[in-house]
């Protein structure tokens, strides 16, 4: 439909409620230019209003679920984004709690320099750590989250070590061979 066809809510209101018409359709500004800049500043003014007046906790768990939805969207891609690591986002959750490595480790009980090799990549987590982590949330986090972005990077490493993959190669003996016939 053209700018020209769309109807107005004059035109709609006639024979919808205003319910179904919010339901239905997406409305056009009559606004000008200056009018939408007025608007825009008052928006932003009543949301920085709001800021201001949350809790600690109230921005926190809006972190966290703003850390949960970018997890989601990011799982749901096939690219792997070492920013995405298991190891990253960990850092990243610790951060946003502003809690000491050390802390940490103690409230999920796992001692510091197991956490700190997880952090660096040092050494791979456990499926009771992502237990722990879902729980240490709030459930906020599930531990199916935690657990994909492992196996993103997993994934990427079977993709990507070619080194590896020689190396292990050494080890096979009896390998299938078959020729692809066209």
């Amino acid at each position: 439909m053209s700018k020209k066809n769309e109807p107005t809510y004059e035109q709609l209101s006639k024979s919808l409620t205003d319910e179904e018409i919010a339901q239905s359709y997406v409305l056009r500004s009559k606004m000008t230019e200056e009018e939408k800049l007025h608007a825009d500043a008052e928006f932003k003014k009543l949301r920085l209003e709001k800021l201001a007046s949350m809790s600690d906790e109230q921005i926190l768990q809006s972190e966290l679920i703003r850390m949960k939805l970018l997890m989601k969207d990011y799982i749901e891609q096939s690219e792997f984004l070492a920013s995405f690591s298991l190891a990253n986002q960990l850092k990243k959750y610790i951060e946003l709690l502003r809690l000491s490595h050390a802390q940490f480790a103690r409230d999920i009980g796992i001692h510091r320099t197991k956490l700190s090799r997880i952090i660096n990549a040092k050494e791979n987590p456990n499926i009771e750590l992502m237990y722990r982590l879902e729980i240490h949330s709030g459930a906020m986090i599930p531990a199916t989250y935690w657990y994909r972005l492992y196996t993103k990077q997993i994934e990427e490493e079977i993709k990507t070590n070619q080194e590896r993959r020689a190396i292990e190669s050494e080890k096979v003996k009896n390998e299938l061979n078959f020729k692809l016939s066209a």
